[in-house]
């Protein structure tokens, strides 16, 4: 009983810290309104704030031949919210001294054309390289999966870039394909290695990992295509065996104890906070960009976000610096329901679209927009 009254009271702070209940039946509707099928593929949501779980829901299937249900602790692939898990192991580097962020690729890679190696470690990470896109440069009638190192095989061949390095913006997944490899360049071990022992291992994510060909995922969602009112198994394409720009896999409870960890220890670090607000560089609407984040800042606060998108897979985050809040909605169907799922749960929850410039625009598809170049 005492346990049950402590926790009642811990709710109650949690709703004065936020300005807003969590109301976990409204939440509940919100999200059936979008996503109504049991027996089809189906979402995580979760939110937490200050390390606390305040709500989880899940419904679907994470395996339809199997007919497994989707869960908290059901793996998924994050795409691009890989990102940020990318970035704090370059940055792991450099608060041990083995990396600087004004580093340049000629430092790492031979044999580089001349345009690509004044690129430098914090050009990559803001996406302001000018660096090709690999997707562009995989041959039609390649059917292996893509590696990092191939993606470094393939910009070899372009002696050229989309602008000068550093002048503008351009969403780059081939720059953080090229930091998972200077990761290992640095570290002498494997990226996956260098990620779990550094980063998973210390903030207690066991089944969380860098896929890697070997790897056996443990509870994992599969990804799915909707079709013809059915859905078509969509896990896996020539793009997705790549990892420094999507091949991170979490559950919804690892993700929330991933993104505790940058709350309470990455993001309070004053190099961090630094690097956040005054080397962001520009996309649009008043969001900036970097180490694997869209940013949003106000005099007061500051708040992250991002999506993933891949085949089979769509996911979305966002962390309140602010409030120790986190939202995430991760889901094993490559439609684009999850847009107006998403900010109907920010809405419910009493949150703003961080992106709201005009009707009709969810953050989601605002994302998807700036991917697209």
């Amino acid at each position: 009983m005492i346990n049950l009254k402590l926790s009642f009271i811990l709710i109650c702070v949690t709703s004065v810290v936020m300005g807003q209940k969590i109301d976990k039946s409204k939440l509940d509707n919100t999200i059936s309104n979008y996503y109504k099928d049991q027996r089809a593929p189906g979402v995580a949501c979760e939110i937490s704030q200050n390390g606390q779980t305040l709500y989880r829901y899940a419904i679907g299937q994470a395996d339809l031949k199997e007919g497994r249900a989707i869960t908290a602790d059901t793996h998924f692939r994050m795409a691009s919210v890989s990102k940020q898990v990318t970035a704090q192991a370059i940055y792991t580097l450099v608060i041990q001294k083995r990396l600087k962020l004004d580093d340049r690729l000629s430092h790492f890679f031979e044999d580089l054309p001349v345009a690509l190696r004044s690129i430098t470690i914090e050009q990559l990470l803001q996406h302001t390289s000018g660096i090709w896109d690999y997707e562009e440069l995989i041959p039609n009638d390649r059917k292996d999966q893509v590696s990092d190192r191939d993606v470094l095989n393939y910009v070899k061949q372009t002696d050229r870039l989309y602008f000068p390095s550093g002048s503008q913006f351009r969403y780059s997944n081939t720059g953080y394909c090229l930091l998972s490899l200077i990761v290992e360049q640095a570290a002498k071990q494997s990226f996956a290695s260098f990620v779990k022992r550094h980063l998973f291992e210390p903030t207690g994510i066991a089944g969380g990992m860098v896929y890697e060909p070997t790897s056996t995922i443990v509870d994992r969602a599969y990804g799915y295509h909707p079709a013809a009112g059915d859905y078509r198994f969509a896990d896996q394409s020539v793009t997705s065996a790549t990892q420094g720009d999507g091949g991170v896999y979490f559950s919804a409870d690892e993700y929330h104890k991933w993104a505790n960890f940058l709350i309470k220890d990455r993001l309070q670090q004053a190099t961090m906070q630094q690097l956040l607000s005054q080397k962001a560089i520009p996309v649009k609407d008043e969001i900036s960009y970097h180490l694997g984040w869209f940013i949003s800042k106000s005099a007061e606060n500051m708040t992250l976000f991002h999506s993933g998108e891949s085949t089979g897979f769509h996911n979305v985050v966002y962390i309140d610096m602010q409030k120790g809040l986190v939202i995430s909605l991760f889901s094993n169907r490559d439609d684009f329901m999850i847009g107006e799922a998403f900010d109907a749960i920010l809405k419910t929850v009493g949150i703003r679209n961080p992106v709201v410039r005009g009707p009709q625009q969810t953050t989601f598809a605002w994302l998807n927009a700036v991917y697209a170049n």
